[in-house]
């Protein structure tokens, strides 16, 4: 693996976990069968797929599910503070563990 493709990666990538997402999904994808963009048969999967982004084959839309958000907006919504455990409205309260059964069954 050259290890300086990772440089050249994060020129289409700077967020080095986006870049470890992204290359991860595209070595999948050549893992199930998908074409290869560039033409280097000796290499392995995930150095084809960094090799690939590096080489900036893939488009805006096919890198936007790894780009950050400008904004900042959280991608989920925050929990909600109260918990409905019981049929009597919400509570507070923290849910146990369900105990064991006293029997042993074989």
């Amino acid at each position: 693996m050259d290890p300086l493709v990772v440089f050249e990666c994060q020129k289409i990538l700077p967020n080095r976990f986006a870049l470890t997402l992204a290359a991860a999904a595209r070595s999948r994808a050549l893992n199930r069968g998908r074409a290869p963009r560039l033409d280097q048969p000796a290499a392995g999967t995930v150095d084809l797929a960094l090799h690939e982004i590096a080489a900036g084959v893939f488009t805006q839309q096919e890198l936007a599910p790894f780009l950050s958000d400008r904004t900042g907006s959280a991608l989920l919504l925050p929990p909600a503070t109260q918990y409905e455990l019981r049929d009597s409205g919400p509570s507070k309260a923290a849910a146990a563990p369900v105990s064991r059964p006293r029997e042993t069954v074989h």
